[in-house]
């Protein structure tokens, strides 16, 4: 994996060696492709602290998206490789995230069949209804997911009415020891359903999943936009077995690009305590302010993560640079405060700095 490493350092740095060039007399050459990609390269340091001590982590990551169109088919694969060296203790792995083809029957009718991310849900940090994705870490919620491999049936319909539209999403999974062996139990069949539209400005969905062996879930959500800088947010789902879930939240741009963004969440019972945000409440909020004070390229932002239920919680205070074309320079610092008997009193870590290079392709 080092030897990974220093090449994408010589790549980064045959790059930036020389400017970028474009021709528009060259634009009437341009041919349709039959294919497309995209991805990044990420490499992190983190200095983590905790009573005294402290530890060294280096990560890597690179991501690919690869497309090929043929006639009404597309062959959509996602792959992400990660590199963990955490106090000197090495890690690889590497994932299909996504691997499905797509056929486009026409502009109303389309099946997916192979592995894929749903995207169920309108929360930013926490998706109640996201029934069939992964769990998000709300510490670093846009990070790339895994999907479940399963037959997928959509259908959209444009409307030229106060409902503008609608859709609907009739998914199967089967769960085997091959593949998708972690969303429920081993050997059962799952039928998920949902429906959404957009009525004026607002949308809203509604979902539910069926499963042979273990329980049902029903759940809804909606968005909508009060003013064109104000949008508000919002899920509930429910299963079977009584257990219950919700989120409320909402964002906020004004005319100075400062960006606020909050979510209460609510889950009915506690979860295990080897994953983030296991307690039953929890208020989530960031603040963005892009170049303050004029600054170029520059934005700053603050992040508070509140556990209501023992009031201990974690503040992120970060910078990110954009100045060079596709890297991301982000720096931050971050702090868990809580008694000795809190979430965030006992982590790992209860001082960490942050340095994330990323760039895009």
């Amino acid at each position: 994996m080092k030897k990974v490493l220093f090449s994408l350092v010589v790549i980064f740095s045959t790059l930036f060696s020389s400017d970028y060039e474009f021709d528009f007399d060259d634009l009437e050459q341009i041919e349709t492709k039959s294919y497309e990609y995209n991805g990044y390269l990420k490499g992190d340091y983190k200095y983590q602290i905790k009573d005294e001590t402290s530890q060294d982590s280096y990560l890597g990551e690179v991501f690919l998206n690869y497309k090929y169109f043929k006639d009404k088919y597309t062959l959509n694969f996602d792959f992400i490789s990660n590199y963990e060296n955490i106090n000197t203790q090495e890690e690889d792995t590497y994932t299909v995230n996504q691997a499905f083809i797509n056929y486009k029957h026409d502009e109303n009718h389309q099946i997916y069949v192979g592995k894929k991310i749903a995207k169920w849900g309108k929360g930013y940090y926490f998706n109640p209804v996201g029934f069939i994705d992964r769990i998000k870490d709300p510490n670093d919620p846009e990070a790339t997911k895994e999907g479940y491999t399963q037959l997928n049936y959509k259908y959209n319909k444009v409307l030229n009415k106060e409902l503008q539209n609608i859709s609907f999403d009739a998914v199967y999974l089967r769960t085997t020891k091959e593949f998708n062996d972690d969303i429920y139990e081993k050997n059962s069949n799952i039928i998920a359903l949902k429906t959404y539209m957009l009525y004026k400005n607002i949308d809203f969905d509604l979902v539910y999943l069926y499963s042979d062996k273990s329980e049902n879930k029903i759940g809804v959500d909606f968005s909508t936009n009060i003013k064109t800088n104000f949008e508000v947010h919002a899920e509930f789902a429910k299963y079977d077995n009584g257990y219950s879930s919700y989120l409320l939240g909402f964002k906020y741009l004004t005319q100075n690009d400062l960006t606020v963004l909050s979510e209460y969440y609510y889950q009915k019972e506690i979860q295990e305590k080897n994953i983030p945000f296991w307690d039953n409440r929890y208020f989530l909020n960031s603040i963005t302010q892009k170049e303050p004070f004029d600054i170029l390229y520059f934005s700053i932002y603050y992040k508070n993560s509140l556990n209501i239920n023992d009031n201990s919680f974690q503040n992120r205070l970060g910078v990110v640079y954009t100045k060079i074309k596709n890297l991301n320079i982000e720096i931050s610092i971050s702090k868990n405060t809580g008694d000795e008997k809190s979430e965030f009193g006992t982590k790992q870590i209860e001082e960490m700095g942050w340095l994330s290079l990323k760039y895009s392709f």
